[in-house]
């Protein structure tokens, strides 16, 4: 896809292309979850939310693209699924090795004694709840309000539900709309919707073509401090059955952080964020702000005991699971695959 000399490239522009790169990197891959790849390299199939990828997606995207995997030994096949929800119930299903999941879900999971555990996550979550309605400026003011979530039930509605305690709301108090995956800025841009869930690199981009109609109602970093974003997920029994291949997975995963925190390759790692769909001026500034806010852990597992049990509490607070059955932080949580994975890295 081309754009005209000089004529900026719109997010729709760059989601097209963002989609087909992202269809183009699929196909390229091959493999399956079977077991083998070429050779005696093993292959992991890996589900990523949001077609094109939403911003938990880049990290396994750079590890392809960089050649971590392939460095590491292992085959990361990457399947793009239109929510979290979806990647997750496939892993499930057994239709997949791994997933980006939503924790709240992989959470009601365990809490059904599906066997999934977390092997490596994210502790600082980027949502806000944005608003183009002058009139909506605060948590209150959401009371009836219809807002963009990517899934009933999904990561976004789960964020929502958790941010809307800060002010005595409950989702049953507002009106969901769809959007899945990168439709929520789009729709917002295009003024079909005037309050959604969005990603911080999202927000910018809605910022930076609507200027100051864009205002930040809530953040859950404030409202819910030292809780989780994502969990790379797997069932218990695949991940005795392959686990050389996933500690291979999180060690070259390792390797893209410490790559992508380097500044010097800032320029390389916002043209390889566009598959987000975002221009690369935009994913430029959003790269910057996510590594300053610490969205990526760096020093450790990115699963601490305090974020999670913050969130299984949350999870019961919000209705979503009950004290009886919430699965404890060491039944959803193996810290020995990133423990094995440093020692490769530092190797």
């Amino acid at each position: 896809m081309t754009t005209q000399p000089g004529r900026p490239r719109t997010r729709a522009t760059v989601l097209l292309a963002a989609a087909a790169t992202a269809a183009l990197t699929l196909s390229a891959c091959g493999g399956s979850s079977a077991g083998q790849g070429s050779g005696s390299v093993t292959t992991i199939t890996l589900g990523s939310p949001g077609i094109p990828p939403v911003i938990s997606g880049l990290l396994p995207y750079i590890a392809q693209k960089q050649g971590f995997y392939r460095k590491y030994g292992v085959n990361v096949v990457i399947r793009n699924f239109q929510t979290g929800t979806d990647a997750t119930r496939a892993v499930a299903t057994g239709q997949l090795d791994a997933a980006i999941m939503p924790p709240a879900l992989l959470m009601e999971l365990a809490a059904k004694h599906v066997p999934v555990m977390g092997i490596q996550g994210q502790e600082v979550p980027d949502w806000a709840v944005v608003s183009t309605d002058p009139a909506v400026t605060s948590c209150s003011q959401l009371k009836g309000q219809g807002v963009s979530v990517d899934a009933v039930g999904g990561i976004r509605y789960v964020a929502l539900a958790s941010m809307l305690k800060s002010c005595g709301l409950t989702v049953a108090q507002i009106k969901p709309l769809v959007f899945p995956g990168n439709n929520a800025p789009q729709g917002m841009i295009a003024g079909q919707i005037k309050v959604g869930v969005l990603h911080l690199n999202e927000l910018i981009d809605v910022q930076q073509r609507l200027g100051s109609k864009v205002h930040v109602v809530m953040r859950m970093s404030q409202t819910s401090p030292q809780t989780m974003y994502e969990m790379y997920g797997v069932l218990k029994p695949n991940l005795e059955k392959k686990r050389p291949a996933f500690v291979k997975m999180i060690a070259a995963q390792i390797a893209a952080l410490k790559w992508l925190a380097n500044p010097a390759n800032l320029d390389k790692a916002a043209q390889l964020g566009t598959v987000v769909g975002d221009p690369e001026a935009v994913m430029k500034q959003a790269l910057q702000q996510y590594l300053r806010m610490g969205f990526w852990t760096l020093n450790g597992s990115g699963m601490p005991a305090t974020n999670v049990n913050n969130m299984i509490h949350v999870q019961i607070a919000v209705g979503n699971l009950t004290s009886s059955s919430a699965p404890a932080y060491a039944q959803i949580v193996d810290q020995s695959v990133y423990a094995d994975a440093l020692k490769q890295v530092a190797g």
